[in-house]
């Protein structure tokens, strides 16, 4: 018997569910009916270590910029900033896109243009989300919130790392409304190269789950991820880029 037998149904195996895709540990991802026993916290923290933001069409001089150090920087401030103060709150931000590990990071105005890949990918988060232990109500702050974040680093994320004249012009773009509460978080991105983010994110994720109070405690599915995590390497130092 596997271990996620007593968390759930055993599911069908994936290749029997339709279209999938392989994953960094040599599983499989089911695109139509993903299980959240067929989540591994390795191939997300992996993945979203491994995507860059905006296509990769940041300015050429920064290099990279992954979905983990956005991840990061949202989660990091809100801490910080008593907007969070329970580790299932913390985790909902860190893990706010973590759908992306999987299928990449679309574009915001080609997502927008294909309702039917918004779907999918909401399908998966709300899958990964439930593995985590974050799907039954311990989980607090709101999407709109969470959103709130979002917006507000995009802002930082636009200024350091999109050239004139797009910065310019995408600065007045809809999703940043009008709203005063819109402004940048003011905080540094660093552009970390992907081995480096995955290091900080899973520091970050130990130190959420040791050391911020949990609504519920005893959370047998983030236990289950947070140890097939813990076999990865953190002693592996790639150049950082500061700018």
């Amino acid at each position: 018997m596997t271990r996620h037998d007593t968390l759930w149904p055993e599911p069908a195996p994936v290749p029997d569910r339709g279209a999938w895709l392989a994953t960094a540990t040599g599983g499989f991802w089911s695109i139509e009916h993903p299980h959240p026993a067929d989540v591994d916290a390795t191939n997300i923290f992996v993945g979203l270590a491994r995507v860059c933001r905006y296509a990769g069409q940041v300015d050429p001089d920064r290099c990279f910029y992954s979905v983990a150090e956005h991840s990061m920087l949202m989660t990091q401030w809100a801490i910080d900033n008593g907007v969070v103060t329970h580790r299932e709150d913390a985790l909902a931000i860190l893990l706010h896109d973590a759908a992306e590990s999987i299928y990449g990071d679309m574009p915001t105005p080609l997502k927008a243009m294909m309702p039917g890949y918004r779907e999918i990918e909401n399908k998966a988060q709300a899958v990964i989300m439930e593995a985590f232990g974050l799907s039954d109500g311990s989980v607090e702050i709101t999407k709109a919130q969470i959103k709130e974040l979002d917006i507000r680093v995009r802002l930082d994320e636009r200024l350091a790392l999109i050239r004139e004249p797009a910065l310019s012009e995408g600065m007045g773009v809809p999703w940043m409304g009008d709203d005063e509460r819109h402004r940048p978080l003011d905080v540094r991105i660093r552009g970390l190269w992907p081995t480096r983010a995955r290091e900080e994110m899973l520091d970050l994720v130990d130190r959420i789950v040791t050391r911020m109070p949990a609504r519920k405690p005893d959370c047998p599915m983030l236990a289950r991820q947070v140890e097939r995590a813990a076999h990865l390497d953190r002693t592996y130092r790639e150049p950082e880029l500061t700018f």
